[in-house]
């Protein structure tokens, strides 16, 4: 029976796009992670901080100014008619265009009350948002259409732009602040967003369809408090840390985060392949196959984890790399857990999402985010960004939990 399911994983293309999409996300989403080496060397603690901050806000801004309208494209691929996904694509674009000038005006409006780095920092997060989210936009149609060779070339050029600037930079400049690592990010991403806008002009034309954007918004807006929340549980720890601690322990952190997080990168591959299929056999009543699926991922994660801990373990012993940054082993270890079952949880989430049950998946979110905030309040001026690990372990924790036994309400989430 394994071996029927592997065949018939091979025969819908997710072996092959499992590595091509892994290829890319190693490459793009970690970059930071691929960078972290020479960043800790070039850059002060605290720099390396503020690059994290940015890099923070820049995603928090994706629900406030898009609404998530993008991450409803994937969905929407499968209820809608070619022409009428053509519009829907090209409002969600123009929505995306708007918004991100009222956020520019209103950030104009108000520069003088702001700090300057902060008046930079939320002006290349705006910049950022928007150029990426037409990217995404864009490659959310390679992803349910299975181009994943396309996706691959798309994202590539990000990176290789990305890292391209970074070195004209490290050979042109004496001295390295966190604008550093900004500016090729920014440029980067803003060019291949042009490009991007113009291919997807030139696929899907550009008309507004009002209609249409509001079935997009009526989809995502319960997405808007599930994302917000997911970066409060993921991210709004930095915020705590800043506050109660200094930018240096924020660095820390951040490159402890960095090491623990990466075997989500496994599943957010798996996952760019498995969302199509899934919706797929979901059509087709699959579901002991999609349990089987499941079974495999669990365990290919839990073994994934336990690796990349003994490997940094390895490395830290062996070289001076991580020597100004003191980064526990307690630290990296709790931060792997929290991801293993953030990893479970994003596999139930599926079923949320494909039954368009998003209100039921906010509200969950949200609860966590608000474990998490009192976590990190009471925990980090007490033992320090030791406390950011644990309360980002209970809240994931609580997430899994509560995903896991809601699925088997019935009447909530239908075919699970």
């Amino acid at each position: 029976m394994l071996k029927y399911l592997l065949n018939r994983i091979k025969n819908e293309g997710l072996i092959k796009d499992t590595l091509i999409y892994g290829l890319t996300n190693a490459l793009y989403s970690g970059l930071p992670l691929l960078l972290m080496p020479f960043l800790v060397i070039v850059l002060a603690p605290e720099d390396y901080g503020v690059v994290d901050f940015y890099r923070t806000f820049s995603l928090v801004l994706t629900p406030i100014l898009g609404l998530s309208t993008v991450q409803s494209i994937s969905r929407f691929y499968f209820d809608l008619n070619s022409e009428k996904f053509k519009y829907y694509v090209s409002s969600i674009v123009i929505f995306h265009i708007c918004t991100a000038i009222v956020g520019v005006s209103i950030l104009f409006l108000f520069h003088k009350l702001l700090d300057h780095q902060f008046y930079l920092i939320s002006f290349f997060s705006i910049v950022y948002f928007l150029f990426n989210q037409i990217t995404e936009a864009l490659l959310a149609i390679y992803r349910v259409e299975k181009k994943s060779k396309k996706y691959l070339v798309l994202r590539l050029d990000v990176v290789g732009l990305d890292l391209l600037i970074l070195a004209g930079l490290y050979y042109f400049l004496n001295n390295y602040d966190w604008t550093y690592r900004v500016y090729p990010n920014v440029i980067a991403t803003a060019i291949i967003g042009i490009i991007s806008f113009i291919l997807l002009c030139k696929r899907n034309g550009f008309v507004f369809n009002k209609k249409l954007l509001r079935l997009a918004i009526l989809y995502s807006s319960p997405l808007i408090v599930h994302m917000l929340s997911g970066y409060v549980l993921n991210l709004g720890d930095r915020f705590f840390i800043l506050h109660f601690l200094n930018k240096e322990e924020l660095g820390r952190y951040a490159v402890a985060y960095q090491i623990g997080m990466s075997v989500n990168f496994f599943y957010t591959s798996f996952n760019l392949a498995w969302t199509p299929t899934f919706y797929e056999w979901m059509k087709k009543g699959k579901n002991c196959q999609i349990k089987k699926v499941e079974k495999i991922i669990y365990l290919a994660i839990s073994v994934l984890g336990i690796m990349i801990f003994l490997i940094f373990i390895a490395i830290d012993k062996s070289t001076t790399l991580l020597k100004n940054y003191s980064i526990s082993y307690l630290l990296v270890a709790t931060i792997l857990l929290s991801y293993i079952l953030l990893s479970f949880y994003k596999m139930k989430s599926n079923y949320f999402l494909y039954n368009k049950k998003t209100k039921i998946l906010s509200s969950i979110t949200f609860l966590s985010s608000l474990i998490t905030i009192v976590l990190n309040y009471y925990l980090i001026p007490r033992i320090g960004i030791y406390g950011s690990a644990i309360a980002t372990l209970i809240s994931i924790l609580f997430l899994y939990l509560a995903v896991t036994f809601k699925l088997y309400d019935k009447k909530s989430v239908k075919s699970s």
